[in-house]
């Protein structure tokens, strides 16, 4: 069992400065305190994110930290060039000593996703094609690329990754058949609670891995453990009143720059995905004393037979108090008692 920390950067209401060196003290602290990933987000044209560039933050981190495993959660591939891309995936890699996790999307957001010119309806093929090229030039060294949807490439790269054949890919998605094609490919895999219907799709994620798991053309073959797991928040303080407080808060100000973008279009189609009530309602976020976030987390690794859980623990308006004081209440009090949670869960898988 492994557990890891998801950011988005969003501006909260302090100055961008403050923002990215907290969260770079942050990730340095939750390295102190063994947990195994540091994930960010990438976002475009909103409050969501001060670092539109996930990348920038991740150079700065391999300096900061020595055997975290960081990485974006994930890159929008249909936002880069592909071979930039390859050659920054490379160069993080070297600059890491192979800490990078490279995580895939084709981005959720048809508004930023026009930013770049990209149409919503062909956000998944670029992102295939993308994949598949910069896959392949970090596997050989060359981009050789016959253009589709992308321009043709053929050109070296100046750099390879330090991980053979390239780092171990991530992807994030609550949908089953996403499930199948990252089991099927060993791919790392993060869904949502959901409910607990994401036992559903662990299920269907570990069984197309074994059935697929001694393919030699998988995408990331040289996964032998994958990581599948939750992720939702996590707030913890020491009442249950003042962590329901803490949560209400910062979601309030969270949940209004993740919908930015869409109300600003008039779209409202995830103000319920987002919003306070329903999140505490369906345990989408673990919020209370340590006692009571572990118990909610444990009940949720069991249910699912995950073994990886990630945590967006600093966010809105939360202090550098307020969330250091929930990554210290988990790793001593919950920490423990969900990975003997796991291990019965996977000895009974």
């Amino acid at each position: 069992m492994e557990f890891g920390i998801f950011d988005s950067f969003d501006r909260g209401r302090n100055a961008a400065g403050q923002v990215l060196d907290e969260r770079l003290r942050f990730a340095v602290e939750a390295e102190r305190r063994g947990i195994g990933h540091y994930h960010v987000t990438e976002h475009h044209g909103t409050p969501l994110s001060v670092c539109p560039s996930p990348n920038l933050f991740l150079a700065a981190l391999t300096q900061r930290t020595r055997t975290m495993r960081i990485g974006a959660l994930v890159n929008v591939l249909p936002a880069y060039d592909a071979f930039r891309l390859a050659e920054e995936i490379a160069t993080l890699d070297q600059l890491s000593g192979g800490r990078i996790d490279f995580g895939v999307g084709s981005g959720v957001s048809p508004y930023e996703l026009a930013i770049f010119g990209v149409e919503a309806a062909n956000a998944k093929p670029v992102y295939a094609e993308t994949l598949a090229a910069v896959t392949a030039a970090l596997r050989t060294g060359r981009m050789a690329h016959n253009g589709k949807l992308l321009r043709s490439y053929d050109a070296e790269l100046s750099v390879l990754p330090v991980q053979r054949p390239y780092p171990p890919l991530w992807y994030a998605s609550s949908n089953s058949a996403t499930a199948e094609w990252a089991g099927r490919n060993s791919v790392n895999f993060v869904g949502r609670w959901n409910k607990g219907t994401v036992a559903d799709t662990v299920r269907a994620y570990w069984k197309s891995w074994e059935e697929h798991r001694l393919s030699g053309d998988r995408l990331n073959s040289h996964v032998e453990e994958p990581r599948v797991g939750i992720s939702g928040s996590v707030v913890i303080a020491a009442s249950q009143e003042q962590a329901h407080d803490i949560f209400g808060r910062a979601n309030e100000l969270f949940a209004e720059q993740v919908l930015h973008l869409w109300h600003a279009n008039d779209d409202h189609r995830l103000d319920e995905a987002f919003a306070t009530g329903p999140q505490l309602a369906t345990d989408a976020a673990c919020v209370g004393t340590a006692e009571q976030v572990r118990d909610q987390v444990v009940h949720q690794v069991e249910t699912a037979g995950v073994n990886y859980f990630e945590m967006l623990m600093f966010f809105g308006d939360m202090t550098f108090d307020e969330a250091t004081f929930g990554l210290t209440a988990f790793t001593e009090t919950v920490a423990p008692s969900v990975r003997e949670a796991a291990r019965r869960a996977g000895a009974r898988r």
